[in-house]
């Protein structure tokens, strides 16, 4: 059974009150001129602006789901802030036609490097913005909201540094990635 068959198996079984759990991460980094960007990927089949998300991965951490997202999404790594900088909810379309309320908790990342080949790399473009352009692009309302408030403070971004760094998670998401 693929992915999006089990997906559509819990989601039948779950009460449209229910929320489904998803993870993500917002990537960041600081220009030398000491401006903040942001790291936006498109969706896969609408191509709209989004942050690496995904499903939690059973028995892990979610700070390993998020990481090994953001790794296969975008094509990035870094360190992670081991508490949540946001939660937004959505209504994502399944495969099946049904759609699920969803619940994305975000962790901040900090991006140490970047690769030039990597798992959906022909299926999403990425892109880094200002923290002003993400929230014009960002196609889901509670996160362009977020990011738009980090306008007006962006030292929130450095706040989160003090993580669970990528020696710690990296062996643990490279492993479940395989």
């Amino acid at each position: 059974m693929n992915a999006a068959a089990k997906i559509d198996d819990q989601v039948s079984e779950v009460n449209a009150m229910d929320e489904l759990q998803q993870v993500g991460v917002l990537p960041w980094r600081i220009r030398r001129d000491g401006e903040p960007k942001v790291l936006l990927i498109t969706s896969r089949r609408r191509g709209r602006w989004i942050v690496p998300k995904g499903w939690p991965m059973k028995g892990r951490d979610l700070l390993v789901a998020a990481s090994r997202e953001a790794f296969e999404e975008a094509g990035i790594f870094g360190e992670i802030c081991p508490a949540p900088v946001t939660e937004y909810r959505y209504m994502k379309a399944l495969d099946s036609g049904l759609e699920a309320r969803c619940r994305v908790t975000v962790f901040g990342m900090k991006v140490r490097g970047t690769l030039s080949h990597w798992r959906e790399k022909g299926q999403r473009q990425r892109r880094w913005f200002s923290l002003g352009e993400a929230a014009d692009k960002l196609d889901d309302a509670e996160l362009a909201e977020f990011v738009r408030a980090l306008e007006a403070k962006p030292d929130r971004l450095k706040q989160s540094v003090g993580f669970a760094g990528w020696d710690r998670l990296s062996s643990e998401a490279q492993s479940c990635a395989e």
